[in-house]
């Protein structure tokens, strides 16, 4: 592994913020040019992408605050400014609620914007899960198969000591794949909102599946984990989209 990615003088560039930089950089320029493709204003979702990431980042945060309560009752200022950790459903809550206040103030196409962004927020996310591998967070479960992986000591996964399922770099190439398929599905000239829709049911489905095999531990309920219940919930939302859509075209 790899956390330092290179040093200039006292300046040091992590890994993991690296791939995170690059996602978010990758998914932006992408997103520029769907909107060229979609007729939609680029200055205007520029911004939207500007604010929703920061409000995106916030939540984010928020989360992984709120589950590592107790640890960051002991230095609460500064474990906001020192300690990693975030949390992609928190974030993309936050994100997604301001992008609903944005698109309604500048009175963007809600369902063709969304339908636009979805495949950027898969890019951006895929290249996210290489600089988790990098970092050691979100790992998987000790193994003895071919696939596992021994991470440093120092790492947050190397502190178990075993092998682990890389669930980062599974995460990272079905998040890809993900992305090709709502590509597909753009060309395909489907109604607005399908894409999106198509987006948050894939990510649910394979955020249960994936759970089954990650080695952080956030807690369960009736057997389940907290991610697999928020990926339900993620599924039944994609569901209850889809019929306001078919409802809204009928």
């Amino acid at each position: 592994m790899h956390p330092v990615l290179f040093k200039i003088g006292p300046f040091t560039v992590y890994t993991y913020g690296f791939f995170v930089f690059l996602g978010i950089l990758t998914g932006w320029l992408f997103s520029l040019k769907e909107a060229v493709r979609c007729n939609l204003p680029k200055d205007t979702i520029s911004d939207l992408i500007f604010w929703t990431i920061v409000w995106g980042f916030i939540f984010s945060r928020l989360g992984y605050i709120i589950i590592h309560w107790n640890y960051f009752l002991e230095d609460w200022w500064g474990s906001i400014i020192s300690s990693g950790g975030f949390v992609f459903y928190s974030g993309f809550l936050g994100g997604l609620l301001f992008f609903l206040f944005f698109a309604k103030r500048k009175r963007l196409p809600l369902l063709k914007t969304l339908d636009l962004l979805s495949p950027s927020l898969v890019l951006a996310h895929s290249l996210g899960r290489i600089g988790c591998f990098f970092y050691g967070c979100c790992y998987g479960r000790p193994t003895s198969s071919f696939l596992g992986i021994k991470f440093p000591s120092d790492s947050p996964a190397g502190q178990l000591g075993q092998p682990l399922i890389p669930t980062q770099l599974i995460s990272s190439f079905f998040l890809l794949t993900i992305f090709i398929i709502l590509l597909i599905l753009r060309d395909k000239k489907l109604p607005p909102g399908r894409i999106f829709v198509s987006y948050l049911l894939l990510y649910g489905v394979f955020r249960f599946i994936i759970e089954f095999y990650r080695g952080e531990c956030l807690g369960y309920f009736l057997g389940l984990s907290i991610g697999q219940w928020l990926s339900l919930g993620l599924i039944l939302f994609s569901f209850f989209i889809w019929l306001r859509i078919k409802r809204i075209k009928t």
